[in-house]
């Protein structure tokens, strides 16, 4: 899950130190919000 979040933050811009500092509930709430 981490892995497969952390390419999906890459391909999107996000930087690895943005993910580090997000919980996964935030992680899951972040990706939620952009599906929606």
């Amino acid at each position: 899950m981490r892995e497969l979040a952390r390419r999906l933050a890459r391909e999107l811009g996000f930087g690895a130190a943005d993910l580090d500092g997000m919980s996964q509930g935030e992680l899951l709430w972040w990706l939620g919000e952009d599906a929606a």
